[in-house]
């Protein structure tokens, strides 16, 4: 299981194919490795040194409006 997270297998998605009841019973089962979280690190400097807009998320409309 831990390897189809590590494939980005959302873990709400794991829990069903285990069978398991709760989200913590699956967490319990997932090991990543130190790559893994270093990877996860990475994104989230990525992420965060990425420019933004200076007024903030802007939001619109997706779909028909009619």
């Amino acid at each position: 299981m831990t390897w189809m997270a590590d494939a980005g297998v959302p873990v709400h998605v794991l829990r069903k194919i285990a069978g398991h009841g709760s989200l913590m019973t699956t967490q319990r089962y997932l090991h990543p490795d130190s790559a893994t979280v270093a990877a996860a690190g990475d994104s989230l400097t990525a992420y965060l040194r990425a420019p933004r807009s200076p007024s903030g998320p802007q939001l619109r409309i997706v779909g028909d409006t009619a």
